[in-house]
């Protein structure tokens, strides 16, 4: 599901990663592990855990997700498959994941909100106000920093930053 918030850049998204990292203390370059990061969710944010689920825990078709607590703060729930296919077989997708999951108590902090009941035209939320579009692009920033990528083709990409070619492709 997806919630309009407030409009970005490509260029603010890029700021955001480097303040992603520095937040973790990783260093500016060089690829990330998701699943190191884990352990670190409640320390940098406070209020956000993290739990293996079975798969039959999620909706279909849904390998992690991010859900807000009544009480404040979020749990990121991740599939069990997903969890051994990013440990086990560094599969890049499920990298990407978990990754994806862990920004989005990031974007809320940075003041990326939804905001509900908001008409846009043909219901379609345009990208640089997606909650959605604001969170995959910041995963994939913080994945393959943008000025270190120029000129890799996707198996460098790939390998060098433990990515799906999906992904590979996209940057």
């Amino acid at each position: 599901m997806d919630y309009a918030t407030r409009p970005t850049s490509r260029t603010e998204v890029r700021l955001y990663a480097t303040a992603f990292r520095k937040a973790f203390g990783l260093p500016f370059t060089g690829p990330v592990d998701p699943l190191s990061l884990l352990d670190k969710v409640s320390k940098v944010y406070g209020n956000v855990d993290y739990e293996i689920v079975e798969e039959a825990e999620l909706p279909k078709n849904v390998p992690a997700r991010c859900v807000p607590l009544e009480q404040g703060g979020f749990m990121i729930q991740i599939s069990e498959i997903v969890f051994e296919g990013a440990y086990e077989r560094n599969i890049g997708g499920y990298r990407a994941h978990i990754l994806h999951e862990i920004m989005h108590p990031f974007a809320d902090k940075m003041g990326f909100k939804p905001i509900m009941n908001r008409a846009f035209k043909n219901n379609k939320i345009p990208p640089y106000m997606s909650l959605e579009w604001v969170v995959k692009a910041m995963t994939g920033e913080v994945m393959m920093p943008y000025e270190e990528t120029i000129g890799l083709n996707e198996i460098e990409l790939m390998e060098r930053y433990g990515v799906s070619w999906e992904a590979a492709h996209h940057r």
